[in-house]
């Protein structure tokens, strides 16, 4: 896994092209994505960076990589890729079939030269977790792609003269050109859903993502970059069929091994839940001396996952290491707000950095994660707890868009409905009174089915909650140059799990207790201790409330909070945080966050 950038001129625009020291600031803003190697292209029209972290081939495969001849009828391509191509083998062969050549064993060379050859008919083919960019001199057309499921994250940014894109917006923000100012739309947004984006929006309004299995277009021949975005992919219809357990684990068993491919350590992260079990299970078939990491919450001893993990860990018999959240969790928390100069979604992340920290000190660099199997198999107990007593003891909803109010004021942390008597009127006006939301959490609703069945959940869960999750598990992994690989979170793995029932998922059972992800705890019966197969979804124990106070303590982050806040909830808040945590956390990483703003463009994610 990697970090690429690049800047793009339109018609006769010189967007920061002529400035040697600014492209590789830019580059080298995310170095923490690439610690052990950097590359750069760059012609008359456009430059590309990149920074390497070395998994596949790691002696060879500098990138950028430019494929093809100049004055020939194909002429060249220059690509920066980002990610794991797990097929790439296979598309070697293939390739090779067609007169294709290499120098290198390196999965990025395969992908450069599939667009070469392929162009985005090369998409369908790839498996795995990637985004990346190439771009055509002659032509000068440049084209991102991002995976299926959102796993590697891509950002774009439009500016006088040209265009930019970059793996993260801190190294977009080190561009002067690019308007960094809050977009309160997204701001207002992510008080409700913890998310740092809202479809293709981002916090900053200079500063657009590209959305899961999308590809974007840009003809830069034109003083104006014309831009076309469309999906190359979105997630199959839902099913009605059956499964055992047998299919699923046939599947999960292949997913494993695909993201097993690697020429450095591969490690597992295991908490003792059931997803990150599975994994494991799978794991140790195909490497028996893998090792496996568990973070140890709370206190390190008042931590449900530690003695849970040990057990899979001796019934497996794997080389099993604990780390513990050391006292320095506010310093970790404000530090990483500072690096990605983006807030926080859940405490959670702190934990998965530190653990990630740990890995890195102990030598490796790729890490299997079970995030993925809630969206993907029907988890998160509580929610759909919610769902079914909503539509098994109620009236259902009877549109989509009042499944979405609905949904909304279930589980956000600050509901929609709350905000008139939190936020100040002229940020709520500004924010367009989350009219944006309700739309973006409607079409997901859509995409999952009928609105009267509580299968439609499934879509939000999928579409909105999967890519944000994932977001969050490769940013903070990545902040210790540590690649985190979802199995779970694999295609073959979603359309399987796509053509099951809503039962074979989850279901009230005869007593009235809810069971969730039933087709998972089928598959691995037998193969993991019981405890472990009816273990209840639980968050990881992170201690977060009593790190609220201090940070709310700062008179400078409250003021700038007063912009979005009215004064008397931030008094409240600010005063007992522990008694309002879910309006606590996200207004807490809101202040970091416009404290690590009002640092000038030379500071942007250097943590000061």
């Amino acid at each position: 896994m990697c970090g690429i950038c690049g800047i793009l001129a339109s018609g006769s625009g010189r967007p920061g092209l002529e400035d040697p020291a600014s492209r590789l600031a830019m580059r080298d803003a995310l170095a923490h994505r690439g610690p052990d190697d950097a590359g750069e292209w760059g012609d008359q029209h456009a430059w590309l960076g990149h920074r390497r972290l070395a998994i596949v081939d790691p002696a060879q495969g500098r990138q950028p990589m430019v494929r093809g001849q100049p004055g020939t009828a194909s002429g060249e391509t220059v690509v920066v890729f980002n990610g794991e191509l797990l097929n790439h083998r296979e598309l070697r062969s293939i390739l090779e079939a067609e007169g294709s050549t290499f120098r290198t064993d390196c999965d990025a060379e395969v992908a450069a030269e599939a667009v070469h050859r392929w162009g985005e008919n090369a998409l369908d083919r790839f498996r795995g977790l990637f985004a990346l960019a190439w771009y055509r001199p002659a032509q000068r057309k440049l084209v991102l792609a991002r995976d299926p499921l959102g796993v590697i994250p891509l950002h774009h940014a439009t500016v006088r003269g040209g265009v930019l894109f970059a793996s993260e917006p801190v190294a977009l923000l080190r561009h002067p050109g690019v308007d960094a100012s809050p977009d309160p739309v997204v701001v207002s947004a992510y008080l409700s859903t913890i998310r740092i984006t809202l479809g293709a929006r981002t916090m900053f309004r200079g500063v657009s993502v590209l959305e899961p299995g999308t590809v974007a277009r840009f003809d830069l021949r034109g003083e104006q970059p014309d831009v076309e975005i469309t999906r190359w992919w979105r997630p199959p219809a839902r099913g009605n069929g059956d499964d055992d357990g047998r299919g699923l684990r046939e599947v999960m068993a292949e997913s494993v091994s695909a993201h097993l491919m690697s020429d450095v350590e591969v490690c597992t992260l295991l908490s003792g839940g059931i997803d990150s079990s599975a994994i494991a299970v799978e794991a140790r078939r195909e490497l028996p001396n893998i090792r496996s990491f568990c973070a140890t919450g709370g206190d390190g001893h008042a931590d449900p996952d530690r003695p849970a993990a040990r057990m899979v860990a001796e019934s497996l018999g794997l080389d099993h290491h604990e780390i513990g959240l050391a006292d320095d969790s506010i310093d970790r928390w404000q530090n990483m707000v500072a690096a990605q100069m983006l807030p926080l979604g859940t405490p959670n992340e702190i934990a998965i950095n530190a653990i990630a920290e740990g890995i890195r000190s102990q030598g490796v660099k790729v890490a299997l994660s079970g995030e993925g199997a809630d969206e993907i198999l029907g988890g998160y107990e509580p929610v759909i707890q919610s769902v079914l007593a909503r539509y098994l003891d109620a009236s259902p909803p009877q549109t989509h868009a009042e499944a979405a109010d609905w949904l909304l004021g279930a589980i956000s942390f600050i509901g929609p409905d709350q905000k008139s008597a939190l936020l100040q009127p002229s940020f709520l006006e500004e924010a367009d009174g989350d009219r944006s939301l309700r739309m973006n959490v409607t079409d997901a609703l859509a995409s999952g089915g009928e609105a009267d069945d509580p299968a439609c959940c499934l879509g939000y869960l999928m579409e909105r909650n999967l890519p944000g999750l994932l977001g969050r598990l490769n940013s903070a992994m990545m902040l210790a140059s540590v690649e985190a690989r979802p199995p779970f979170a694999d295609r073959r793995v979603v359309e399987h799990a796509a053509g099951l029932s809503r039962s074979c998922l989850f279901d009230r059972q005869a007593d009235g207790t809810v069971r969730t992800k039933s087709i998972l705890r089928s598959a691995y019966a037998g193969a993991l201790p019981r405890e472990v197969l009816s273990r209840p979804k639980a968050s990881f124990p992170v201690p977060f409330t009593g790190w609220l106070k201090p940070v709310l303590a700062s008179s400078e982050r409250l003021e700038r909070l007063e912009q979005w806040v009215r004064p008397e909830v931030l008094g409240v808040v600010a005063t007992d945080p522990e008694a309002h945590p879910l309006v606590a956390w996200p207004l807490a990483n809101l202040g970091i966050w416009l404290e690590s703003l009002s640092g000038d463009r030379a500071g942007i994610g250097s943590g000061r």
